[in-house]
């Protein structure tokens, strides 16, 4: 599944906190989608595993993790590709935007 499909199913505050570790532990991903993952990741870590949270934290969070979606959904550019890929990613790359 792509970051974007998995952005656009991601219901519930566990998959998006999900979804950004999963960016910023990728070397796929580019440096502006690990920056927004970890500030979803951020808002979420002290309350991704209670029962409830306060609702301006997670109105706090869904707004970072537009922001994520939103990067997730730019299209690449070729100096883009060029600067954050090593030698053979780039087919990679493609595939997951």
């Amino acid at each position: 599944m792509t970051w974007i499909k998995a952005a656009a199913e991601a219901a519930s505050y566990r998959r998006m906190y999900k979804l950004a570790a999963e960016i910023v532990g990728s070397d796929m991903a580019r440096r502006d989608m690990r920056k927004a993952a970890k500030r979803v990741m951020r808002v979420l870590e002290e309350v991704i595993d209670l029962p409830i949270a306060d609702a301006l934290l997670l109105a706090r969070a869904r707004r970072r993790f537009s922001e994520l979606s939103a990067i997730l959904s730019r299209p690449l550019d070729r100096r883009e590709l060029t600067e954050t890929a090593s030698p053979g990613q780039n087919d990679r790359a493609m595939e997951l935007h």
